[in-house]
Parts: structure tokens; sequence; C-alpha cells
């Protein structure tokens, strides 16, 4: 599982992980967008990014609960089971980072909530992919939804909730992404490895 403040290259090295673990392993490799995947969270994930609406962080915080509930059930579980390797772009410590800390939610109360209600089946690793908002923005380039426009100074609460989740939050690796794209994934392919062996 890959995560990290917007513009951090997530996407970009989920698509190359998904990639070097399917011809590394053999193994089909699914890689999966969170909120999305399934049509039940792309239509989540319509209504959160949207600027139509301005749900609360609680309110944003038990959507993408909801949104990762069916994805884990709908496609992440079979998959395990079958034996095949899951690479996910955001998981908890998005909710964590963006509702709780940047949001002003209560920690405890958000982690209670995403184990009880989305907890499992569990990321064999996490990896936080860490840019600092500044750079990450001008990567990133002008504000696509809803939660990019609310700016930088909200990005560097997001920053902040990512070293908090790594503090509180046992298995978290941390790469630094204000690399070049290949240095990252190399970075990254190795704590996978290591992860799996």
């Amino acid at each position: 599982m890959l995560d990290g403040v917007d513009g951090a290259g997530k996407s970009t090295q989920a698509r190359r992980l998904a990639a070097a673990l399917e011809a590394r392993t053999g193994r089909r490799t699914h890689h999966l967008r969170e909120p999305g995947s399934t049509a039940l969270g792309e239509a989540l994930r319509e209504l959160l990014l949207t600027r139509a609406h301005a749900p609360s962080a609680r309110v944003e915080a038990l959507l993408f609960a909801a949104a990762r509930a069916q994805m884990l059930e709908e496609l992440v579980a079979p998959a395990l089971e079958r034996g095949e390797h899951v690479v996910c772009e955001r998981f908890h410590p998005s909710t964590f980072a963006y509702q709780a800390v940047a949001g002003g939610l209560d920690e405890g109360e958000v982690l209670a909530m995403l184990r009880a209600f989305a907890g499992s089946p569990a990321p064999a690793l996490v990896v936080l992919l860490e840019l600092p908002p500044g750079r990450a923005a001008a990567r990133r380039g002008a504000s696509g939804d809803r939660i990019e426009d609310k700016g930088l100074a909200f990005q560097e609460k997001v920053a902040q909730g990512y070293r908090r989740y790594a503090e509180l939050v046992p298995g978290c690796v941390r790469i630094d992404a204000d690399r070049s794209e290949d240095e990252v994934a190399r970075a990254v392919l190795a704590e996978v490895e290591r992860a799996l062996a």
C-alpha cells in the first residue's frame, strides 16, 4: 500500500510497483486506488471529491471507510485468497492524516473506526512517500478536486498527519519521494521484496 500527500507520486509508483511485482513473481498483481476501484467506491469518490458538496471531516472519514471496506470485501480479499498481489494507492494513513490530523477529528476514534470497519485484510506493508507539500503542489499542478482546493497550509497539516501515523502504527516504511522516479521505484520495490521474503 502506497500513501502520501497529493502529488507525492502514489499513482506513478503504484503502477510501477504492480508491473514489477507481476514480472518478478509471475503472479497477477492488482493496482487499486482508494477511494475507488469498485462501482460503489467510484461513486463515493465522486461524492467526496466534487466541489458540489462540502462534507465535514467526520462524514468524509465515514465515506472513505465505506469505500475501503467495499474494496477489501469485493476485490482485495478474493485476490489474496487466489494468491495474487494487490498494490493500493491510499489506505488508513490518508484518512488519519486528512480527516483526523488536518481535519481535527480525534486520532484514537478515527483509528478505532478504521480498524473496526475496514481493517481486514490488512496490508502486508504500508509505504509512506514523503515529499514536502510545496514540492508536491508544484509537481501536481493546478488543483483537481475539492480536497486539493484546501491549499498548502492544509497539506502541511496532512504531512504532519502522515508522520504522526508512522509514529503510532507499527510497520510503516517512510521513503523519501523527493528523488527521481526511478530512485523512488527502486526504494519502494526493495521494501516490498523485504516484506514478502
